[in-house]
């Protein structure tokens, strides 16, 4: 076996976990998001009284949706961390940490972005096996590359304001980080992700869908009956008994309905459903009692604010960083993806918490975000092949100083698959072993 390009005892150190720095990080993305929506609701209620134009809100309240886009993508990004097991070095807190604060935020699950992401690293841009590209929307948008940068920027800039567009992503986040597609969105032994595609739900995912979809139902009428009383008491024994016939539902709730094959947890997914199930009440439970209280509709502003975002702003952010990521490359080991050097606003919304060095996650991905730079800059330092393969990109429109931005590696040609295959390979490695889901 050929050795190491990173000595292994460094390797192993720059995989070490400390999860003061993750949940550091996790909180002042929630402090921005409270600040965002403590701002604009602040900003309409005295914009009349400062005599502006009603259409001063409509562009506070866009910037306001963009950059809660920008939060939501945030907490996914550091939920793709926890899928790994980077967000602390015990398994479960891991996954309570990144379902409560970064998947049901977003209205998702980590057990079903772990089965694909999993697929995902396993088969990096192999068609029919790389859920990323099978039977979605990405892979008809990937076959287009490489692409002229105007046509790049009509599709994939100015399309944002076409909602039709939008949306059409939207369903493809819901259908995989949510509620699934009621298959494993990997593929069984002996099965591409076609057949995947076309294999038959099963019947135990649509019941336990129904059972959340119906519980919530109960809970947002009990919370609306709730409300017409003038009485906090009867309002939390309204809503406190909603949650008691759900969780008896729950109880009764058998284990294979919330089974999600591939995605593991580190306790059982039906305890990942009583989890979902209790956010989600103290959540519209919450936006409930402060209206009781206070007479301020927070139900409102988080539909016009975190639902806004979260359909509209969310899943276009996940489509262009798949595209800044993956777009125009190959299935080679160091060609599958790129390093990005991002203008600040693209880094902090997009590419955050090391998807600006997505390449080095793929070839090692138990290291932490906070080290792939680290272990990047080593790569270019001690390694001919990684440091010859390795692409580079430097901005978004111009890499300045004669280096080649982001948009000048999606219009290019690709390198020859043959005169990929001919050079040598980084040794082989684990990139699924020790931490990694």
């Amino acid at each position: 076996m050929r050795s190491q390009f990173v000595d292994a005892k460094v390797l192993r150190s720059w995989m070490a976990v400390h999860p003061l720095r993750n949940l550091c990080w996790l909180a002042l993305d929630y402090v921005t998001a409270i600040l965002v929506i403590a701002a604009t609701i602040s900003f309409w209620s005295f914009s009349a009284g400062w005599g502006l134009h009603w259409i001063a809100n409509l562009v506070v309240g866009f910037f306001a949706i963009i950059l809660l886009g920008g939060v939501q993508h945030r907490l996914g990004l550091m939920g793709h961390e926890a899928s790994h097991n980077m967000i602390h070095p015990n398994g479960i807190l891991n996954d309570l940490i990144a379902e409560w604060f970064c998947f049901f935020p977003v209205f998702g699950t980590l057990t079903q972005y772990r089965a694909k992401h999993l697929s995902h690293h396993l088969h990096t841009n192999v068609p029919d096996k790389d859920p990323n590209l099978a039977g979605t929307r990405a892979k008809k948008l990937y076959d287009r590359f490489p692409m002229p940068r105007p046509s790049f920027i009509y599709n994939y800039y100015l399309k944002f304001f076409w909602p039709p567009f939008v949306l059409y992503n939207l369903l493809d986040l819901f259908r995989v980080i949510t509620i699934g597609s009621g298959l494993s969105p990997i593929p069984e032994e002996g099965e591409t992700s076609s057949d995947t595609k076309e294999r038959k739900p099963k019947h135990f995912y649509q019941n336990a869908t129904l059972f959340g979809i119906g519980y919530l139902c109960l809970f947002l009428v009990a919370l609306r009956v709730g409300e017409r009383f003038d009485s906090i008491p009867l309002f939390f024994a309204v809503a406190g008994g909603t949650y008691l016939v759900g969780l008896v539902g729950w109880l009764l709730l058998p284990e294979d309905w919330v089974r999600r094959p591939g995605g593991r947890l580190a306790y059982s997914p039906k305890l990942s459903a009583l989890l979902r199930l209790t956010y989600y009440t103290l959540l519209f439970g919450t936006l409930a009692f402060v209206k009781v209280t206070t007479g301020i509709w927070a139900g409102g502003y988080f539909l016009l604010l975190w639902i806004s975002a979260l359909v509209y702003v969310f899943p276009y952010f996940m489509l262009l960083r798949e595209i800044y990521q993956h777009a125009n490359t190959d299935e080679g080991e160091i060609t599958n993806s790129r390093i990005i050097y991002a203008d600040p606003f693209t880094h902090w919304a997009l590419l955050g918490y090391g998807n600006d060095l997505h390449l080095v996650h793929h070839i090692y991905p138990n290291i932490p975000h906070y080290r792939l730079r680290r272990a990047h800059s080593q790569l270019m330092e001690e390694c001919p092949v990684y440091r010859d393969q390795a692409e580079e990109a430097y901005g978004t429109f111009s890499g300045g100083a004669g280096r080649q931005s982001l948009l000048d590696t999606l219009v290019r040609e690709p390198r020859e698959r043959g005169e990929e295959a001919a050079m040598p390979q980084l040794p082989p490695h684990a990139p699924h072993s020790g931490r990694t889901a």
